[in-house]
């Protein structure tokens, strides 16, 4: 099984990156088709393909997702998302590096693609009100509502 990763019951971590693009005190979020998080509101992102850089990553999830392009500024978190099973297995596991983006390079038009069905603003004070957003956003409002909008440009 030479080159082949499963993302269900993987053997191995695998990396993905999130677009997150916040502006007027909403950030952007998807709602996903398929699991890990399928039907739940979540950062647009995904798998970074090889030899593919964290930034053209993000870039072209934003854009497949969403339907928007924007520059990226830097990484604001990063998650180490693990999903266990009704049996305790690890079903999913990502670590996700979280890509800041600048909401006044914005462009193109919303409309939902790749594996989301709906993409949205959402106000960033009704999310912890929300029961259908993931915990993965839960955990980077909470972070950035402690610590600030802090960036990390590599």
């Amino acid at each position: 099984m030479c080159g082949v990763v499963s993302r269900e019951y993987p053997k191995y971590a695998l990396v993905a990156v999130g677009a997150v693009l916040i502006r007027n005190n909403e950030i952007l979020l998807v709602k996903r088709g398929y699991p890990p998080g399928k039907g739940k509101w979540s950062i647009p992102g995904g798998v970074v393909e090889v030899g593919e850089d964290l930034y053209s990553a993000a870039v072209r999830e934003l854009k497949e997702e969403t339907g928007i392009n924007a520059s990226p500024l830097g990484i604001v978190w990063v998650c180490n998302n693990i999903v266990r099973d009704n049996d305790g297995r690890i079903q999913f596991h990502y670590v996700i590096l979280d890509i800041l983006f600048d909401s006044n390079t914005i462009s193109g038009d919303l409309k939902a693609g790749g594996d989301a069905v709906d993409v949205s603003w959402v106000p960033i004070n009704s999310i912890i009100f929300r029961e259908d957003i993931s915990k993965t956003v839960r955990n980077l409002i909470e972070r950035i509502n402690k610590f600030g909008l802090n960036y990390i440009r590599i």
